[in-house]
């Protein structure tokens, strides 16, 4: 796995913050939501009324922060949109054994598939599978650079 280039690794970086910058913002109006329905005095349904905070408040959490450097990896035209940084990390890690990158789209998201051996024979093996970026993050990523991966 090669490095970024320092092009693609501002790219990168450039549409992290972008997106990072709108997920800031969606959590501050869910906040400010919270804020006026538990501000409201003496609710009319208090069991409605305290749904509705923890509905809120799950939104709230669930809203998660870009990590990473994201890019767009694409093989034999399928493309995953994943954290670069901890992929190669991972590939590292698989150091003195032989490892196949393989990326499937038939379930409708795309998984890049990874499995490593020692050799052939033996019972030391196994895979990893990395999923697409959530969708709501996905979605503000906009401009990333794209990496092809040549199929060996």
């Amino acid at each position: 796995m090669r490095p970024l280039t320092g092009e693609e690794k501002a790219l990168s970086k450039a549409a992290k913050q972008r997106a990072n910058k709108q997920l800031q913002a969606q959590r501050r109006e869910i906040g400010v939501r919270i804020k006026e329905i538990e501000n409201t005095p003496d609710p009319e349904y208090p069991v409605a009324h305290q749904r509705q905070t923890a509905v809120l408040a799950a939104e709230f959490e669930s809203i998660r922060d870009v990590k990473g450097d994201p890019v767009i990896l694409q093989m034999v035209g399928v493309s995953i949109t994943l954290n670069y940084e901890m992929l190669r990390r991972f590939i590292r890690s698989l150091k003195n054994r032989q490892w196949n990158m393989s990326l499937d789209a038939s379930t409708g998201s795309s998984v890049l598939i990874i499995t490593h051996h020692i050799n052939l024979w033996g019972k030391d093996r196994g895979y990893v599978e990395l999923y697409d970026l959530p969708l709501y993050q996905k979605e503000l990523l906009t401009d990333l650079p794209v990496i092809e991966i040549e199929r060996n």
